[in-house]
């Protein structure tokens, strides 16, 4: 059995806040936000915008995508949503993905949110592929989908400059015989890091250690690559691109400096969209094939890191 993706798709909030549109009162400048982070603007939900619907927008983008490539597939083919999101609209129940199933009509579709902050979307597709392989299904919508707006704290400079809104969503396929776009995957997690990114449970606002995430990031994201090289038996020539999370462009450029590999194989797309913590990767993703950059066939490597402290990373062709 191979699975592959099939489609991609994105979905942004209208509103879009440039680093000069913040509020006065953080004291901070667009100069500053850039040398600092590489962040240059951030889509914001506004009345109406939340993260199901943003992923419901992100997941009929992808069908599209995949019936656009040929693929027959429909909204009631589906056999499994998987949202990944720290911020759905209902907190806790229903899920995200039973509101995206009901917005994009999957109506066979088993459906749930993941929890893993960044890396979720790394986490939903290993999740996804092996349930389709293991439950003997087609078809699935893997989501990641967040509104990031409403748990900052707007006074806080030194966490909201970095965060936005947004959905990235992939169909999966599953078919016999072929080969399995999807190389190894690497998952893990420290929960003895869980009081160094967490949301306030008083006040329902992200709360952050900056110099501890960064040391964290840095080492992990070369761990991850590494380890799935190895496991892969790739080299830095196998590797088209190393699709990355986006938190800060100095996290991303110490990682490869320290990997010794290109610059130019780490794309960093902070500048137009911040950090959309699970929906980094797949808005990353389709954002970098409307460009021509990702091609059909290429070889990549995802890797992921956040909250809990959460990894994960993966290699697939495209």
């Amino acid at each position: 059995m191979s699975v592959k993706i099939i489609g991609a798709g994105k979905a942004l909030p209208e509103k879009k806040v440039l680093n000069n549109e913040l509020p006065q009162e953080l004291e901070t400048s667009d100069e500053w936000i850039r040398s600092h982070t590489g962040i240059g603007s951030r889509y914001v939900c506004g009345e109406g915008e939340n993260s199901a619907t943003l992923g419901t927008k992100a997941a009929l983008q992808a069908l599209l995508a995949a019936q656009a490539e040929g693929s027959s597939v429909k909204a009631e083919d589906i056999d499994l949503i998987v949202c990944s999101t720290a911020t759905a609209k209902n907190w806790s129940f229903p899920s995200n993905a039973c509101l995206i199933q009901k917005g994009v009509g999957a109506s066979k579709a088993a459906v749930f949110d993941l929890s893993a902050a960044c890396s979720g979307f790394i986490y939903s597709l290993q999740v996804g592929r092996s349930m389709l392989n293991q439950m003997n299904w087609r078809y699935a919508l893997i989501v990641g989908s967040e509104m990031l707006s409403k748990i900052v704290n707007w006074s806080d400079r030194s966490s909201c400059i970095l965060f936005g809104d947004g959905a990235g969503a992939v169909v999966l396929e599953r078919t016999e015989g072929g080969n399995d776009a999807f190389g190894s995957f690497v998952l893990g997690a420290d929960g003895t890091g869980a009081d160094v990114l967490y949301l306030d449970p008083d006040d329902l606002k992200l709360r952050m250690d900056g110099h501890a995430v960064y040391s964290f990031a840095v080492g992990k994201m070369v761990e991850i690559i590494q380890t799935v090289m190895e496991k892969d038996k790739l080299t830095m020539d196998d590797v088209d691109l190393f699709v990355c999370h986006q938190a800060n462009e100095r996290i991303i450029r110490a990682a490869a400096k320290r990997l010794n590999y290109p610059m130019e194989k780490f794309p960093v797309l902070l500048e137009e969209y911040a950090n959309t913590s699970s929906a980094s990767i797949p808005i990353s993703l389709v954002d970098l094939a409307e460009r021509g950059i990702l091609k059909h066939g290429m070889k990549i490597l995802l890797a992921g890191f956040g909250a809990g402290l959460t990894w994960g990373g993966c290699s697939l062709t495209w």
